[in-house]
């Protein structure tokens, strides 16, 4: 997928402005979103942030595709596969427990997908952190990957440095009924990665491994809420870490994610997003990409 083009900022930046604008956003969704199960809160939406962005151009409106575009790939996409929640109920708990008790980055690499890719950031993860397992529970909803629209087994996980929870779903492999870690979103959501992100606005744009479910956006400017896609991103397995983002219907990300979200589905995957400005001035987080979209292939 095309990444609309982007300028390092000018502007200073003003050094409390972010930690406010976090605390707030933080604090403002722990009173509701605390919750025991994931994603069920999100029907109730949370603002964009308000705080610094950078001297990236307003982003224009434009003529926006037909709606026939857009509904032409839902109704040829097949409905997910059925998933076998017993039986990845059954495996997860002791993968996980298998995991944070391993004591080797061979026995670890046995329990992640895609080992060759992340076992270097697990052994860094492992390195600094000390686990040990406080709850582990089914996740309320099963959620689809994106792209892929393939049903996930996903569970909130607290352990004594996350009270907060952690998501971590199983990759089913090949092999009928046997499954693996998928370690990135686990790693990402214990360490609060999008807190991280949201605190301190980073120049670059930032891959991210999030739970996403579709907004109506009704916090947005008026003018601009039909120019735009509204996603709610959660961060965490109680809700406490969510935040709004928007990708313009006339980008490459603004027309994949219409077409491929429905609005009572919650969603899994990776997002490229960046703080920028709407046409109007009012700070945002914008989705640039969407890992896998221009293959088909969720990560």
């Amino acid at each position: 997928m095309d990444i609309e083009s982007w300028q390092a900022p000018t502007q200073k930046r003003s050094s409390i402005a972010p930690a406010i604008a976090f605390i707030l956003l933080v604090t403002g969704a722990g009173v509701w979103l605390l919750q025991e199960d994931l994603f069920p809160p999100l029907v109730v939406e949370i603002p964009a942030p308000v705080g610094p962005t950078t001297s990236e151009p307003p982003v224009p409106s434009a003529p926006q595709a037909p709606a026939m575009s857009d509904d032409v790939g839902k109704d040829r996409r097949p409905a997910p596969r059925p998933v076998d929640l017993v039986a990845a109920t059954e495996v997860a708990r002791k993968m996980f427990l298998d995991l944070i008790s391993a004591t080797s980055p061979e026995q670890r690499a046995r329990l992640i997908a895609a080992p060759e890719e992340y076992e270097a950031d697990a052994e860094e993860f492992f390195a600094t952190h000390k686990l040990e397992l406080n709850s582990f529970k089914l996740s309320s909803v099963t959620p689809q990957t994106l792209p892929g629209h393939e049903a996930v087994p996903l569970f909130q996980v607290g352990t004594t440095a996350n009270l907060h929870g952690a998501l971590l779903r199983l990759v089913p492999q090949k092999k009928d009924g046997e499954f693996l870690l998928d370690w990135p979103l686990f790693a990402e959501t214990h360490v609060r990665k999008l807190a991280a992100f949201l605190e301190k606005p980073p120049t670059d744009p930032t891959w991210l491994h999030l739970g996403v479910r579709r907004s109506h956006g009704l916090e947005l400017p008026e003018s601009q809420r039909d120019s735009l896609v509204a996603l709610t991103l959660q961060g965490s397995a109680d809700g406490s870490l969510a935040c709004l983002a928007v990708a313009p219907k006339n980008t490459p990300a603004g027309r994949y994610l219409a077409r491929e979200t429905e609005w009572n589905e919650v969603y899994v995957c990776r997002l490229l997003l960046h703080h920028r400005r709407l046409e109007d001035g009012t700070p945002a987080i914008f989705v640039l990409d969407i890992e896998g979209a221009a293959t088909g292939e969720a990560p």
